[in-house]
């Protein structure tokens, strides 16, 4: 794959498929064994996704899990009590552990293909960050090239509409080169579900 090599590495970030634990916004609307249906079918694309790239790959979980979809797979554990501290801990470790890419990506986006990360892994040459948008304000693929900084993810509204606006902000008072991709759907109400046949079976 052009742009990347042995020296990048995938993590996904997940939880287990615990019913009543995933998809909690979409509970309400449609149960939660079709909630935890619906997570289960994007984690596992997901993974099946980074298991096929030609590059290593990390599964960084929420809680450890005895789940038959992590059974003889790169699994370690988040660490952190926000979103921000678990995100710069898993890329810091991949940086420090001498990968010289990272790319970051969650398991609630099933429209990353292997295409798209090939243009993330170029785009990181001349950039340091590269961020692919949710359509939502927040972002679906952070990556960052040699090193992390830590004030990206300081005083971040997590799970709001101004997470990608507020860490770009951060971005450019510290300098960093950035670049953005087309923005990206994340699945986390009814309304996204009517944008994929496949998840239909499961309502």
């Amino acid at each position: 794959m052009p742009g990347c090599s042995s020296t990048t590495l995938i993590q996904l970030f997940a939880r287990p498929p615990l019913e009543g634990r995933v998809k909690t916004r979409l509970i309400p609307d449609i149960g939660a064994r079709s909630a935890t249906a619906i997570y289960q079918h994007c984690l596992q694309r997901n993974i099946e996704l980074i298991r096929n790239c030609a590059f290593d790959y990390q599964i960084w979980l929420s809680e450890p899990s005895s789940h038959p979809l992590f059974k003889d797979e790169p699994v370690k554990l988040q660490h952190g009590d926000s979103l921000g501290e678990r995100m710069l801990h898993a890329l810091s470790s991949a940086l420090n552990d001498g990968y010289t890419k990272t790319l970051l990506i969650g398991s609630d986006c099933i429209e990353i293909t292997h295409p798209l990360l090939q243009r993330v892994c170029a785009k990181l040459d001349p950039h340091e960050l590269v961020f692919i948008p949710a359509i939502d304000g927040g972002y679906v693929l952070i990556a960052a090239r040699r090193s992390i900084h830590s004030e990206l993810f300081n005083d971040i509204d997590w799970s709001t509409d101004r997470v990608l606006r507020q860490t770009l902000e951060k971005a450019m008072q510290l300098g960093i080169p950035t670049a953005l991709l087309n923005p990206l759907r994340d699945i986390d109400t009814v309304a996204d579900l009517q944008h994929y046949s496949e998840l239909k079976q499961y309502l």
